[in-house]
């Protein structure tokens, strides 16, 4: 058993990596869970654009802001592709970077149940896998929002 624990989240990487890089969305589907990841980045980056448009003293900027949070659904679903999950990490906007970029993806434990994805790059962007039963799945994208 804790050998499972232990290797676990290294099996569902390396499946999550495979399905990235051969762009089979239904594989995909078994490693991320799509309707959270979605949600919970549409509310990071809401909030990340509120707290800019709050910064904002020039009423142009704030409704420019504002315009731009109509972007927020295709900017989510433009992350959550293989050619999105490829470019985590690398500073390149998503469909720029090539898909191997995964096979740089580290892995760091965030407790028995999380854990952390993240291109060598960049250790502060990255997946949460979390254990699902006897499965690990991404259940949270995360980017700094600066």
């Amino acid at each position: 058993m804790g050998g499972y624990l232990l290797l676990s989240p290294f099996f569902a990487l390396r499946g999550l990596v495979d399905a990235v890089e051969r762009q089979d969305v239904q594989a995909l589907e078994q490693y991320v869970d799509f309707p959270r990841v979605r949600e919970a980045l549409k509310v990071d980056l809401q909030a990340s654009l509120m707290r800019e448009m709050q910064k904002q003293k020039d009423a142009f900027a704030a409704l420019g802001l504002l315009l731009a949070g109509g972007m927020v659904n295709a900017l989510v679903d433009a992350l959550l592709t293989p050619e999105g999950l490829a470019s985590l990490g690398t500073g390149k906007e998503p469909g720029q970077a090539p898909l191997e970029e995964v096979r740089h993806w580290k892995l760091r434990f965030l407790g028995l149940s999380r854990a952390f994805v993240y291109h060598e790059a960049d250790p502060r962007s990255g997946l949460v896998l979390e254990r699902q039963g006897w499965r690990w799945r991404v259940v949270r994208f995360q980017v700094p929002l600066e």
